[in-house]
């Protein structure tokens, strides 16, 4: 048995036919000479095997065929109409698709609240988020997977550009009642004697907490090391050590008084974020509006005074 190989063209004329009620005024509305109608609407039912319409002097009527085929052509010319329609804006740049890389942590806390305001802003962008740290978020962007990075800075990427949007800061978890709350401010040398927590060793948080203490010759006692910030949160909770985490992750628990958060060194341990996409894409309208949004949202959601 052969499966028939039905045209959106002759789906179109066979519904126009059937709307206006005759071929004439059929043609009349597809610009077409009637002989031509009526050549698609029996090639139509050769196609099928099957009469779809009855002709009775001027008019038409359906067959029971051609009211099946009428309510499945509607629903396949509808949504072809949709698809050209997203199509259309995809291409003049009303709307996107975009797939954002960003680290595990960022993921928990700043794309949430970013997403909120983008879906209510921009609610024809399709946000897609990968998790990552710098160097596999930046190898995606590099490989065409992802078109846009939200990255601790500094990074030199090859043929990147680079929005920065930002500057967080980076300060020791500790539990509410630990001895480091009252000064609000501790030095390398504090952490000599206490267990330490250490979050992924891929991420640019133990690269910065590391450098922040061997820097001055402190070797830290690792209690444990996990790849899981909340994880991190948690140990610190329960007083098996101290950890160096962003002021952002962990507002939630100090609002809920399970831990405290000091700052580190005599000048704090801050760094910037940065949007970074590649140096020569052609940006559409719409991801250019996300790039100016992210750069109004994520300073507050950055800041530890939020």
């Amino acid at each position: 048995m052969s499966h028939a190989m039905l045209e959106t063209k002759q789906l179109r004329i066979f519904k126009t036919v059937v709307e206006v009620g005759g071929f004439t005024r059929a043609g009349q509305r597809l610009n077409l000479s009637q002989p031509a109608i009526s050549q698609h609407v029996r090639a139509l039912e050769k196609e099928l095997g099957v009469p779809l319409l009855l002709r009775i002097g001027k008019a038409t009527r359906l067959t029971p065929a051609g009211e099946v085929l009428l309510q499945c052509a509607t629903q396949v010319l509808d949504k072809l109409e949709e698809v050209q329609h997203v199509l259309a804006e995809h291409g003049d740049g009303r709307a996107a698709i975009v797939r954002l890389g960003t680290p595990e942590p960022a993921c928990v806390h700043l794309i949430p609240p970013l997403l909120v305001e983008i879906k209510r802003r921009l609610p024809k962008i399709d946000l897609r988020i990968t998790s990552g740290h710098t160097g596999a978020t930046l190898a995606r962007l590099i490989g065409g997977e992802i078109d846009l990075g939200l990255l601790p800075l500094p990074v030199e990427p090859e043929r990147m550009r680079i929005t920065e949007l930002g500057r967080d800061e980076l300060v020791a978890a500790v539990p509410p009642d630990h001895r480091w709350v009252a000064r609000r401010r501790v030095q390398v040398r504090d952490f000599q004697d206490e267990p330490v927590i250490i979050y992924d060793r891929q991420s640019q948080i133990t690269e910065l907490t590391l450098g922040f203490l061997l820097a001055e010759g402190v070797f830290p006692r690792v209690a444990a090391e996990i790849e899981h910030l909340e994880a991190v949160k948690e140990m610190v909770q329960r007083r098996l050590g101290v950890a160096v985490v962003p002021a952002w992750a962990v507002r939630r628990e100090v609002a809920a008084g399970v831990l405290a958060v000091v700052a580190l060194g005599r000048t704090s341990l801050v760094r910037s974020w940065g949007l970074i996409y590649p140096e020569k894409r052609q940006l559409p309208p719409m991801f250019r509006s996300l790039v100016r949004l992210c750069g109004d949202l994520l300073p507050p959601l950055l800041s530890p005074t939020t």
